[in-house]
C-alpha cells in the first residue's frame, strides 16, 4: 500500500505542477500572441477553456496529495497530531513547513479558482463586448498576482519533498 501511495502522490503532484506550467509558458503566451494590442483575441477562449479543463484535474491531484499525503505521514511514518506540532526534528520541520505551503495554495487556489478568476473573465467578457481595452485594474493585478504565488509555492513544495527523501 505504500507504494501505490508513492506514486499516487508522486503523479499527482507531477501533473498539477506540470499542468499549470503548461498554462503559464504555453497557452498564456499563445493567448497573448493572439490578442491585437488592447483588445482580447480568440486565444483568450482557448485559454478559458484549457484553464477551465485543467481546473478540474488540478482539484483532483490536489485531494490526491492531501489523502496520499496524510496516509503516508501516518502509516509509513507514524506521525500523530501531537508529534507533528512538538517534535523539534529537521524531517517534522519540513513537514510543516511543507503542509502550510500546501493549505496556503488550497486557499489561494479557493480565491483564485472560485472568486478572483471567474470575475476577471466577466470583465475581460464585458470589454470585448463593448469593444474596449482589457481592464488593466487592482483585480487584474491580483489575480496575476495570486497564480504567480500558487505557481512559486507549488515549485517550492517540491523542492521541500526532495529534501524529506534525503536528508
Amino acid at each position: 500500500m505504500y507504494q501505490a501511495a508513492v506514486v499516487i502522490h508522486v503523479i499527482s503532484a507531477v501533473t498539477w505542477l506540470g499542468g499549470m506550467l503548461f498554462l503559464v509558458m504555453v497557452m498564456l503566451p499563445l493567448a497573448r500572441k493572439s490578442m491585437t494590442p488592447g483588445q482580447p483575441g480568440p486565444g483568450l477562449a482557448l485559454l478559458r477553456e484549457a484553464a477551465k479543463r485543467f481546473m478540474v484535474v488540478a482539484w483532483g491531484a490536489m485531494i490526491l496529495l492531501a489523502v496520499t499525503g496524510a496516509y503516508l505521514a501516518w502509516e509509513h511514518w507514524g506521525i500523530r497530531p501531537g508529534v507533528f506540532f512538538t517534535e523539534d526534528i529537521r524531517f517534522l520541520h519540513i513537514l510543516r513547513v511543507k503542509s502550510g505551503l500546501f493549505m496556503l495554495v488550497v486557499m489561494l487556489s479557493l480565491l483564485h479558482d472560485f472568486w478572483l478568476g471567474p470575475m476577471m473573465m466577466d470583465r475581460l467578457d464585458q470589454a470585448r463586448a463593448a469593444g474596449l481595452p482589457p481592464p488593466q485594474n487592482l483585480a487584474r493585478r491580483i489575480v496575476l498576482m495570486t497564480a504567480r504565488v500558487n505557481l512559486v509555492a507549488v515549485m517550492t513544495i517540491v523542492v521541500l519533498a526532495v529534501l524529506l527523501i534525503r536528508p
